[in-house]
């Protein structure tokens, strides 16, 4: 096994690690899981944003308008500048993108249909943005300001 991926496995599996109590705690577990398969500062960043995600919803620490703020204010990155294009396999690419869905949708139909429609590695971005599709929807799905919908699935497809 090689532990030096920067890609978004670690970042995928930090979700859950939000429930600690402090940012500090959530960083330290986050930063521990993502080492054993992504020690890589890009790798550990994104597995670290990810979990304060989800810590930041779960706490209600503020609006999802500032999540970008909070995340830059513990972890180094451009977390709150939108994403925009296709998302590569990168875990930064997938956690900014998450963050862009979270922060623009009102409920998790909209936010899983704005993860596919970046393109790219969809289902990793909607893994983090919700917690029944996987990340975006982790977070989103702890957030008060989303309405906690279904998507329809269209007998067209």
């Amino acid at each position: 096994m090689r532990p030096d991926s920067d890609k978004s496995g670690a970042a995928m599996r930090a979700a859950p690690i939000g429930i600690y109590h402090t940012p500090e705690k959530v960083i330290e577990a986050a930063t521990i899981q993502a080492a054993i398969t992504h020690n890589t500062p890009d790798g550990i960043n994104a597995a670290v944003a990810a979990a304060l995600m989800s810590h930041y919803f779960i706490y209600r620490l503020g609006p999802k308008r500032k999540l970008g703020k909070f995340l830059e204010a513990y972890v180094s990155g451009q977390w709150s500048k939108a994403w925009q294009g296709e998302v590569k396999s990168k875990g930064w690419m997938s956690v900014r993108a998450a963050i862009t869905a979270v922060m623009r949708n009102d409920s998790m139909s909209q936010l899983l249909q704005h993860c596919i429609a970046f393109s790219g590695d969809v289902d990793t971005v909607a893994a983090m943005s919700t917690t029944g599709y996987a990340y975006t929807l982790a977070a989103g799905s702890c957030s008060e300001e989303i309405t906690k919908t279904s998507p329809t699935i269209s007998s067209q497809v």
